[in-house]
């Protein structure tokens, strides 16, 4: 089954030089050595204090090895210091200065104010970013045109330009804090590199010692506030491209983490800094969810240890009070803003909801659809995960300002949106089926299949490029949907293309007769092989993710089928959706 899409691919670039050209050092293993320091008389001044360094600076201070030095990109970049005319893409004609000035402005008034990273407070010009930073200023247009429909050819040249600058960068030895800046805005929008670009700007920012700047804006330095601001900002994209897509994250636990209310307390934080700490302390929280129940890795064919068990309801308890808690905290704290009106404080209730899925989803993980029994309490949970994924849509469909932020917000919304509505339309089929499980599932399919439509218009109707993840997320949500209906109605799932699924779906007549010959076919289908169905459609990758290929069937007959790896690759497989079909796959696949 192939994949495809317009998206340039790395490896296709052009040439195109990385803050100018890259130097003999960054082509070969050039064994220079640094000057030598000043003081070598070897002895220690009475007045300083004793260092340690790290092995690598010890290495470096006996051989002076320019290719062996810690955080070499602490250097200067040469080139940069000219007040002359900038030397970009820019001014090669890639894309016209006006147009660059118009999606400048664009971004400035909108997208920045969904993410945290404070560009604003930074530079106050297109200028001053193309004279920082040649990545920072690809990444601003090239994220830019990709929200605006008109701009399709743009966004090609721009990320044309964007992917030769980030393969240029992977081998440079310079690199700034705006180049951070641009590879974790990059992430948080674009689909198809988000993966990658997330964990190349960790390692950039520690070689600028980012990590470490909280220290030193604790005690007032302004430029290390801004830099450990930017740590913060690091983590919250860590972990959204890890957590829910069953990857370790990067980024841990460390004192800034722990301590970051300490940082509210500086007199240098405002607004924004609420934000992306608000989403700092929730990922804290999901970081200890995935610790306590998603690393449950299971032998080969054995559901049973994937289901939690009745001393494990406690701690999931605790969790959605900590998640109950944190929304009460953090939503007070935000403010109206005036360029994306009351999302910050009604972002807070979204992210919430999502925490509430993901947190009691793990309820049912494991579980045989035939299974008869389930406990009042793991009810409760599922119920919990049920009503979560139904607020996510309803919430989202309701609120007007959660609406026009479908446009800006980081990729991350879009997933769980597509997670919410994935599995609404699990459990409601499973309802619908008969199978025993579904009895104990307080959902109503016609309500789920309506509110998945809504929500498949609402991203639709969203003016962006039809390279944005929102157009593959609506195309894929309603191919699920069209299925869900087709397995409900005791129709065979359809095979073959979208437009073949359509027809198959608008030739069906769904009268109340037909409904109910078709509910006592499904029961009757479902006494006849429920012994035979005995893997939940709610299981833990690891059980039996490496042994399944894709297009194996859930179950051999077609009415039964549903949620599986096929379907999953069907609806989100292509370059665009992939990280969709990641965490789907995830969540779902068995």
């Amino acid at each position: 089954m192939g994949r495809s899409s317009s998206t340039p691919q790395i490896g296709t670039f052009t040439q195109s030089p990385f803050e100018g050209s890259l130097s003999k050092d960054d082509h070969g293993m050039a064994m220079t050595r640094e000057p030598s320091p000043e003081n070598t008389d070897g002895h220690q001044r009475p007045d300083t204090a004793v260092q340690v360094t790290e092995p690598m600076g010890s290495l470096y201070e006996v051989t002076r090895l320019r290719n062996i030095r810690s955080n070499q990109a602490r250097v200067s970049r040469p080139g940069l210091e000219s007040s002359g005319q900038v030397e970009d893409f820019i001014a090669r004609g890639i894309i016209d200065e006006a147009e660059a000035e118009e999606l400048y402005n664009t971004f400035h008034n909108s997208l920045n104010h969904y993410l945290w990273v404070g560009i604003e407070q930074i530079h106050t010009s297109l200028t001053s970013v193309r004279r920082s930073s040649q990545l920072l200023t690809a990444t601003i247009l090239t994220v830019t045109a990709l929200h605006i429909p008109t701009s399709t050819k743009t966004f090609d040249n721009c990320y044309r330009e964007f992917l030769s600058l980030i393969s240029s960068s992977m081998f440079s030895r310079y690199h700034s804090i705006d180049d951070v800046r641009a590879l974790c805005i990059a992430a948080f929008w674009l689909s198809d590199v988000s993966w990658k670009l997330s964990g190349h700007a960790i390692r950039v920012a520690t070689e600028l010692d980012v990590h470490n700047a909280f220290f030193k804006a604790l005690e007032g330095d302004r430029e290390a506030f801004l830099r450990a601001r930017l740590w913060y900002m690091l983590y919250v994209c860590d972990h959204h491209f890890s957590i829910a897509y069953g990857r370790p994250p990067m980024i841990s636990e460390s004192l800034q983490i722990r301590e970051h209310e300490q940082f509210l307390k500086l007199p240098f934080a405002d607004a924004l800094d609420y934000r992306i700490l608000s989403q700092v302390a929730l990922f804290q929280i999901m970081t200890r969810i995935h610790d306590t129940f998603a690393e449950m890795r299971l032998p080969q064919h054995d559901n049973v240890r994937a289901v939690l068990s009745l001393q494990h309801f406690p701690r999931m308890r605790h969790f959605n009070l900590e998640i109950d808690q944190w929304r009460v905290k953090w939503q007070s704290l935000q403010r109206h803003n005036n360029f994306i009106g009351t999302f910050p404080p009604k972002g807070i209730i979204l992210y919430s909801y999502f925490a509430k899925l993901q947190l009691n989803s793990f309820a049912i993980r494991g579980i045989s659809t035939s299974q008869e029994d389930m406990a009042t309490e793991r009810k409760e949970f599922v119920d919990t995960a049920i009503s979560a994924a139904m607020s996510i849509l309803t919430f989202v469909l309701q609120e007007a300002d959660m609406r026009r932020a479908l446009v800006g917000t980081p990729l991350y919304v879009h997933t769980m949106i597509a997670f919410a509505s994935v599995f609404l339309l699990n459990v409601a089929t499973i309802k619908s089926q008969g199978a025993p499980l579904g009895r104990h599932f307080n959902i109503d399919a016609q309500l789920t299949w309506h509110n998945v439509e809504a929500m498949v218009k609402l991203l639709r109707s969203m003016v962006v490029s039809d390279r944005h993840l929102i157009q593959h997320v609506a195309a894929g949500l309603d191919t699920m949907l069209r299925k869900a209906k087709s397995v409900a109605s005791g129709m065979p799932v359809p095979r073959g293309s979208s437009e073949e699924n359509c027809i198959a779906s608008r030739q069906y007549d769904h009268s109340q007769a037909d409904q109910s010959r078709q509910k006592s076919r499904q029961q009757e289908f479902w006494n006849d092989n429920r012994n035979d169905i005995s893997r939940s459609m709610f299981v833990d990758p690891g059980i039996a993710g490496s042994s399944m290929e894709v297009g194996d069937n859930f179950v051999d007959d077609d009415h039964m089928m549903f949620m599986n790896e096929t379907m999953l690759y069907d609806a989100f497989g292509t370059d665009t959706t992939n990280e969709v079909y990641n965490l789907l796959s995830n969540q779902f696949s068995c």
